[in-house]
């Protein structure tokens, strides 16, 4: 009766990374900001977080190629008081823009208080701090009980992995504040958004990242996931990673250039 279920949660995190990249370029052409240094604050050092921050950056260098992050880890789902020191750590560390997985205001509060830009995760900031909050990836389950219930209701069988994804509305962006968000920003969101789904962008297309300055053609994943810990499934075809695809979990794990990590435990 095991059932998994979860998102294409870096198909949002792509696509705020995008309005992230606009807010960035309209700071830079403004002359505001010089260096394109942004910050993340994250959760644990799994494949959920990596997936989720390396898809934001991929969307804020689509528009910003120089761009760099660094990410400073809570190692805690929900702490607020590690979430706004790891703020304050990038903040003083001179970054301009921050995004995050976490839930709580720790990080946001920090960004409003030192005017610095930020794309929050699974709620909406934009009442709290309309001054620098831009928009909000989220998951929504609304999708998935629906179609649970109706298949309970129906006698179906239900899916052994069900995924959420921006066509099905399991994974979205939430209050886009146009007082901060750059000039454009909702139609660019839209284009994004449509070549998603089309198929005509793939968030990990490895002709738009590296690792150790090399091209990926091939990466084993460690999809099976029975606590070995061992790479058993090629995850890269067609020139892009296909994460979550052969189950319904992040798998991305990988460390790519343009990204630092302050900290690891």
């Amino acid at each position: 009766n095991f059932k998994n279920i979860f998102p294409y949660t870096y198909e949002s995190r792509y696509v705020s990374g995008v309005v992230a990249g606009m807010k960035l370029k309209e700071l830079m052409d403004a002359g505001t900001v010089t260096d394109p240094y942004i910050g993340y604050v994250g959760a644990f050092p799994y494949a959920e977080v990596v997936s989720g921050y390396t898809a934001f950056f991929l969307g804020i260098q689509s528009i910003v190629p120089e761009a760099h992050m660094d990410v400073q880890y809570t190692n805690s789902w929900y702490d607020p008081t590690l979430e706004q020191e790891g703020a304050i750590k990038l903040i003083n560390n001179n970054c301009k823009l921050i995004s995050l997985h976490a839930d709580s205001m720790g990080a946001p509060t920090e960004c409003q208080n030192n005017s610095i830009p930020f794309v929050f995760y699974n709620g909406s900031a934009k009442d709290a701090c309309p001054d620098t909050y831009i928009v909000a990836s989220y998951i929504n389950w609304a999708p998935y009980m629906i179609y649970s219930m109706q298949a309970t209701m129906n006698g179906e069988e239900i899916a052994a992995d069900w995924i959420g994804t921006l066509e099905n509305g399991g994974v979205a962006l939430k209050d886009l504040n146009e007082a901060v968000a750059a000039e454009g920003t909702a139609a660019k969101l839209e284009e994004v958004k449509a070549a998603l789904l089309d198929g005509s962008l793939k968030v990990f297309d490895t002709a738009t990242f590296t690792v150790g300055g090399e091209t990926l053609t091939t990466y084993m994943a460690d999809v099976d996931d029975m606590g070995d810990f061992a790479p058993e499934t090629e995850a890269i075809a067609d020139g892009y990673f296909h994460e979550s695809e052969y189950r319904s979990a992040p798998y991305f794990d990988i460390q790519i250039d343009g990204i630092k990590l302050l900290n690891t435990n």
